[in-house]
């Protein structure tokens, strides 16, 4: 009966399975995306903070605020989104 009860204590913090898959599969389109369109992304948004959704650029600006602030007028889910700064020179961060 307990084993029960963790797994719906489990779904339920989880959500919907099929619907967690749905959102993964977005998500991993969504970094594809940005992964095959960077050479255009690169001339397209120099400099600027560039948000993906579901496969297409849903907001870019200069700062990061700026596209946050567009996300949230548009009502997107900003938890959902690849934020990320178009620099031609990207910087190599050793950890």
């Amino acid at each position: 009966m307990s084993q029960v009860l963790d797994q719906d204590a489990i779904l339920k913090l989880l959500g919907d399975p099929s619907q967690v898959d749905q959102e993964l599969t977005s998500f991993s389109e969504t970094a594809q995306a940005l992964s095959s369109q960077a050479p255009r992304m690169i001339e397209a948004y120099p400099k600027q903070w560039v948000a993906l959704y579901q496969g297409t650029v849903q907001a870019h600006a200069s700062t990061y605020r700026s596209v946050l602030e567009d996300l949230k007028k548009k009502g997107l889910p900003k938890e959902r989104m690849i934020i990320r700064f178009i620099d031609r020179n990207p910087r190599t961060m050793i950890l």
